[in-house]
């Protein structure tokens, strides 16, 4: 499958993400490979975020690159900012599919018992909203410098960990231990291990 093999294609240089960044609206596939690379996770995290699963959250993922590729073939991306449009396009994405999936369960469910919820997807939204409390219990635990970190990284912004290192005073390396233990945090009590 040619989407794939998109994600595998090994990147053996070094660039910038400027550089990169016109290559890639360019048409030049190596360098998206590089920017996905670079950006993937923070898309997986914000997707997690807002309580879409690991798996899904990989395959939305996977789908906004895609979505973005096709853009930029069609001549329809003038600029690309990483990685807040991918997240936004990710985000739109998962919102879609919540709301085919709702739909689709409405329509099963009065095939099945011809009777239709009054509010469809309460339980995806009572779901996400679950994951989102737990997140945010997680989150509210850790020190203020930390989540302060984590803000600055996945937020809107999506500063890279330098960007983030410098607003805050603290070592590049710092800043990535911080974000990992967050992560690590996140990831444990949203997989159950911290309920």
């Amino acid at each position: 499958m040619a989407a794939q093999a998109l994600f595998l294609a090994p990147v053996v240089r070094a660039v910038t993400s400027e550089e990169d960044t016109a290559r890639a609206l360019g048409g030049d596939m190596v360098a998206w490979n590089a920017l996905i690379a670079k950006y993937n996770r923070r898309v997986v995290v914000a997707l997690l975020a807002r309580g879409v699963p690991i798996e899904r959250a990989k395959d939305v993922a996977q789908d906004s690159w895609l979505r973005l590729i096709e853009q930029q073939r069609a001549g329809n991306l003038r600029e690309l900012k990483l990685p807040a449009l991918a997240v936004t396009q990710a985000i739109f994405l998962s919102i879609d599919a919540a709301r085919r999936d709702s739909r689709e369960r409405a329509t099963h469910d009065d095939e099945a018992e011809h009777v239709v919820d009054p509010c469809p997807g309460a339980d995806l939204r009572m779901m996400s909203e679950e994951r989102f409390a737990i997140a945010d219990r997680v989150l509210s635990k850790c020190a203020p410098s930390a989540r302060k970190v984590f803000e600055l990284a996945y937020g809107g912004e999506g500063l890279s960990h330098a960007d983030v290192a410098t607003r805050v005073g603290l070592s590049t390396q710092r800043v990535r231990q911080i974000v990992c233990e967050v992560r690590k945090l996140l990831r444990v009590a949203l997989e159950g291990g911290d309920r």
